[in-house]
């Protein structure tokens, strides 16, 4: 019965990774926005170049009408052909116009923020401190220690 109570409590008191992960992604999140607030040189301002390709679909189109003279026509100017034709009283026309490809480079403009790699006096100087720091710790510790122990001694 009362491994069933442990288990509950537990489930009740413990958190999902999600649930965990969305808590630690917000707080870095809020901590790169204080950081960019306060140091604003930390954005740095960049351009991102896309190219789009866009194509244009061939249009093509025929028609006919009665006419007296007979004749064929050729005309071609660039990505446009025609070809005018008459044969006794029909006159043919066909035209074309070629598909285009259009190429269009966008700009885009968006901010990164800039990472600084640590030097290994600055990796080296926060290991001595956090060392120093601890080795304090541990005197203090042991002196508190050695002190309670006289105390508990009989003289």
């Amino acid at each position: 019965m009362k491994k069933v109570i442990i288990l509950g409590l537990l489930a009740l008191m413990s958190c999902t990774m999600e649930k965990r992960m969305d808590r630690k992604i917000r707080r870095a999140e809020r901590k790169i926005e204080n950081l960019t607030i306060k140091y604003p040189q930390l954005l740095q301002k960049d351009t991102l170049y896309d190219t789009f390709n866009i194509v244009t679909p061939t249009v093509k189109y025929d028609t006919s009408f009665i006419d007296k003279a007979g004749d064929t026509t050729y005309i071609y100017k660039d990505k446009l052909r025609i070809k005018y034709v008459r044969t006794g009283d029909t006159t043919y026309i066909e035209g074309e116009c070629k598909g285009d490809t259009i190429i269009q480079t966008v700009e885009i403009p968006i901010e990164r923020i800039v990472v600084r790699k640590q030097t290994f006096e600055e990796r080296f100087g926060r290991f001595f401190k956090f060392s120093w720091i601890l080795v304090v710790i541990v005197l203090l510790l042991y002196l508190a220690v050695r002190g309670i122990f006289r105390l508990m001694k009989p003289f």
